[in-house]
């Protein structure tokens, strides 16, 4: 301990005697301290990350309503009343499963009916459709892939007003297949697939894909077309899930008897 002592003071005394020495001894505290507080801000982004991670998918979420709003009606001028009078809602929310390997596959989101999320809502990425929600709890909801065999999605061929069935053959992830296309349809592979307006679930002109392969079917009657994915549905973290706000009100017209 005496030795120690001893050393400060003559390590004190020798810095402060010589310019050189206090100059080279400051300039080392400086690069120590500085990377020590370097090293600790790191460690805080770090763990700021799912915070900074949730903010711009809230950020994310306004800009898509605001787009929604902006494509019905490109006159209009204050964010806040294009977003309140946009068609849709659009949530963030975090995936927290993924399968993609079985005929039917699902996803778990890590938001319930707490956050307003009920059946029958789209959910999407910026790359494409990802599914729709079948099941929610207070926390958590499940979505049914757009993976699985009993699901189908209304599509058209941007650019006209080809429509077809967009399913999955369960075989690739990366690829659906485009259905009852008629043959007279005007169909080029690179042709881009967008969802259509007829959907109730998806804001119609969502980006899903190209088209790959194209066949004539049943006696040259129709097309099967191969569509490959924007989106790859195997490598999913954060997804937008889609509220129709005017969806009981289609749902009550669809509903009406000749007579009402």
């Amino acid at each position: 301990m005496l030795f120690l002592f001893l050393l400060v003071i003559s390590i004190s005394l020798t810095v402060q005697s010589h310019d050189y020495t206090r100059y080279q001894f400051i300039h080392s505290s400086g690069n120590f301290t500085g990377g020590a507080l370097s090293s600790k801000q790191s460690v805080a982004d770090y763990f700021n990350l799912k915070q900074v991670n949730q903010e711009l998918a809230n950020e994310n979420a306004k800009l898509r309503m605001l787009l929604d709003g902006l494509k019905a009606d490109t006159l209009r001028i204050d964010t806040t009343t294009v977003i309140a009078q946009s068609t849709y809602k659009v949530i963030p929310a975090k995936v927290i499963k993924n399968s993609f390997l079985k005929k039917d596959n699902y996803l778990t989101l890590d938001i319930g009916e707490k956050n307003g999320i009920e059946p029958d809502m789209g959910v999407i990425t910026d790359k494409g459709i990802i599914g729709i929600i079948d099941r929610s709890n207070s926390n958590y909801s499940r979505v049914i892939s757009v993976l699985s065999s009993d699901l189908s999605i209304n599509a058209q061929i941007k650019g006209s007003n080809v429509i077809g069935s967009l399913k999955w053959d369960g075989q690739d992830p990366y690829y659906l297949s485009l259905e009852d296309v008629p043959r007279l349809a005007q169909v080029k592979k690179g042709d881009t697939i967008i969802t259509g307006k007829q959907s109730t679930l998806f804001p119609p002109n969502i980006e899903i894909g190209t088209i790959k392969k194209a066949e004539l079917i049943d006696n040259g009657a129709k097309y099967k077309i191969d569509v490959q994915l924007f989106n790859d549905l195997t490598d999913l973290g954060y997804v937008y899930v889609v509220k129709n706000k005017i969806l009981p009100q289609l749902k009550e017209i669809d509903t009406l008897g000749l007579n009402d």
